[in-house]
């Protein structure tokens, strides 16, 4: 029997996209928080951005790979701005607040449809142990975002990848999850949008059930061929909930 469920942020609770407009946004927004903190530069907001927008996107292909997370203090200073002279310390000192602004602002990012009813019918109804577990270079703004979303009262642990440096699919961030929780992890199901991450990952450790449900990052992270399958496939994420109730007896 499934006693807790684990769901994936991105994609999975939350709709995202991105696009021009959000790499335009996000420049500006680097611009007025090291404006805030009295770090100069000789470069505009746009033009700043064109340097260390690349440069972060070569340290997440590079994390991808080794599934290793650094730490906000890291990524900025000895990627995002290498090669650009800036004050370091004040560049460490507000990294964190970089990288929350980077996770909300390089994606629009909205909660799914009926996201609050299946936490509430998992939580109250079927009275489950649910969690989160998430990939993201921010100590905090996962927490901010379950805040802002009113759902953060649902979750009985939240598990991120700057905070125990694996990512998903290292089996290790979602062995970490599972010991947090004091379940078996065959008593535990795993709902994410990737096969690459949220399928891959809990499959190794031994999740009972997995759910995939698609998202604009699905056919980004899953190029290639993936031996392994979720037990569900689902377009509304309330499934989870009713295929849940009916395995459980309910």
């Amino acid at each position: 029997m499934i006693k807790a469920v684990m769901f994936d942020m991105g994609g999975t609770l939350e709709d995202l996209y991105t696009c021009d407009r959000n790499q335009t946004a996000t420049a500006h927004a680097l611009d007025r928080i090291l404006k805030s903190h009295g770090i100069e530069t000789p470069y505009g907001a746009e033009e700043l951005w064109s340097i260390v927008g690349p440069q972060i996107d070569a340290y997440k292909k590079e994390s991808e790979k080794t599934m290793i997370e650094l730490k906000p203090e890291q990524i900025w200073p000895d990627y995002g701005f290498r090669g650009i002279d800036v004050d370091r310390q004040k560049l460490i000192d507000c990294s964190e607040e970089i990288a929350a602004m980077w996770e909300v602002t390089n994606f629009d990012r909205k909660l799914r449809p009926h996201v609050k009813e299946l936490l509430k019918g998992l939580k109250e109804d079927l009275g489950l142990y649910l969690a989160a577990v998430s990939n993201t270079g921010s100590l905090f703004g996962v927490f901010d975002v379950l805040k802002q979303y009113g759902i953060r009262e649902f979750f009985d642990d939240v598990t991120l990848s700057s905070i125990v440096s694996y990512r998903k699919p290292h089996p290790y961030i979602f062995r970490i999850a599972i010991e947090q929780s004091g379940f078996r992890p065959e008593e535990c199901a795993f709902v994410g949008d990737t096969l690459s991450r949220d399928v891959v990952g809990p499959r190794k450790v031994g999740y009972g059930k997995i759910f995939k449900i698609n998202s604009f990052l699905s056919p980004l992270k899953d190029k290639g061929h993936f031996d392994v399958k979720p037990d569900y496939e689902i377009t509304d994420i309330y499934e989870v909930y009713e295929i849940l109730k009916k395995e459980n007896g309910r």
